[in-house]
């Protein structure tokens, strides 16, 4: 690692660390709406940012006036900046504080009438609402586990993931082996995916907003080579500053062949399904990423079905 680089990832890493610290001195009452502000401020101080999620919002709501996308944008940030400070405060919230930061929940009771058959369930959620606490939420009823991408800074890693496991998540690090999650999923748990980005990982292009998007197709193959349900679930903030949940029904699997166009229609369900829910808050996705940069003639690499 350069000296460069070194001191950037240092910069970023104390710089959160002390962001950590304010966050959890101050009330939530203050943390949240702080945390929207610094969101905010980093949309207007951050051009290149701020033009990415423009881009993307233009082609999710092409109907909409450059001024609307603009307000739309600045919105996504504050409202990423308020999940943040949530986030940062979870080693000070107890359980009973996190349920009651769920006023209104649905559907649960799907996921829990296939774990009482013995069978376990792939979640498939979304970057929108609150992520990171709706796996929390779901850990506080059932045995969870997430995928957690490894990011830069292992220090930064570690912290997160320390975050996680101490709401009760079990952490299965991306792009690992796969040995162990099939046995979670077999035990009869939760796995809880996120498969709204163009990442690194085996992928089907699929429709997303009226445009071909490359799409992880690894929790249908998980769900499918485990014999567990295939189910999406997501969250979303309501006016008063508590969050719905909505688990979803079960998605049909094929049986046997386990090849990409086998699985297509069980990626463009849930696709079809994470699209919905964006529509309902748009302001609460991550339209800062890049969603629709892979072109479909690029490989594809992630997990193959041979490397189980």
């Amino acid at each position: 690692m350069s000296a460069a680089k070194k001191l950037k990832n240092d910069l970023i890493f104390y710089l959160l660390a002390g962001v950590y610290g304010v966050f959890n001195v101050l009330p939530l009452s203050l943390t949240r709406p702080l945390g929207a502000g610094l969101g905010r401020l980093f949309f207007y101080l951050v051009p290149f940012e701020r033009k990415k999620t423009l881009r993307t919002l233009s082609i999710g709501f092409p109907q909409k006036s450059p001024q609307e996308r603009r307000a739309m944008a600045a919105a996504v940030f504050a409202h990423l900046g308020r999940g943040a400070a949530e986030f940062l405060r979870f080693p000070n919230v107890g359980r009973e504080e996190l349920l009651s930061w769920v006023s209104q929940a649905r559907g649960f009771e799907k996921v829990e009438a296939v774990l009482s058959s013995g069978r376990g369930v792939v979640i498939v959620t979304a970057h929108m609402g609150n992520w990171e606490m709706i796996a929390a939420w779901t850990a506080q009823h059932a045995p969870t586990a997430g995928l957690a991408r490894q990011i830069y800074d292992p220090r930064l890693d570690q912290k997160l993931n320390d975050f996680r496991r101490g709401k009760g998540i079990t952490v299965f690090p991306r792009n690992t082996s796969l040995r162990p999650i099939l046995k979670w999923l077999k035990s009869g748990k939760v796995l809880g995916t996120l498969a709204d980005q163009d990442t690194n990982v085996d992928s089907i292009f699929v429709d997303f907003f009226g445009r071909e998007a490359k799409t992880p197709s690894g929790p249908a193959w998980l769900a499918a080579v485990s014999g567990s349900a295939l189910m999406t679930g997501f969250s979303r903030r309501l006016p008063d500053g508590t969050y719905e949940v909505e688990y979803q029904d079960e998605i049909p699997l094929p049986v046997g062949d386990l090849s990409k166009p086998a699985l297509k229609a069980a990626v463009q369900e849930y696709t079809r399904r994470t699209e919905a829910f964006i529509r309902s808050a748009p302001e609460q996705w991550v339209w800062n990423h890049d969603r629709w940069r892979s072109k479909k003639e690029e490989a594809s690499t992630g997990w193959r079905p041979g490397e189980a």
